[in-house]
């Protein structure tokens, strides 16, 4: 899996491999709702905030391949509830 960081707008083949914005990032939705994206045609994951989701989708429907979306995030752990109550990496 690869993760996009929108900062350095440089794709990260792995979790242990991405940069600081990307972590700050992730660290600052601690107890949010956190999106993981892959858009049609681009093969990297990326993540969004539920906020920026809503205004993404007020502006345009969304082409995507895949969503997942977590609940309760731990910015320090990345892990959230996902939609059948289990507790899971956004990485995995």
């Amino acid at each position: 899996m690869e993760f996009y960081c929108p900062t350095c707008k440089h794709a990260f083949p792995n979790k242990d491999e991405i940069c600081g914005h990307l972590q700050s990032f992730l660290q600052s939705l601690h107890g949010k709702k956190v999106w993981r994206v892959r858009f049609l045609h681009h093969y990297p994951y990326h993540f969004y905030s539920d906020e920026q989701i809503n205004e993404m989708l007020r502006e345009q429907p969304l082409t995507v391949t895949h969503v997942m979306c977590l609940e309760d995030f731990d910015g320090e752990l990345c892990t959230g509830t996902d939609s059948l109550g289990n507790i899971v990496s956004i990485f995995d």
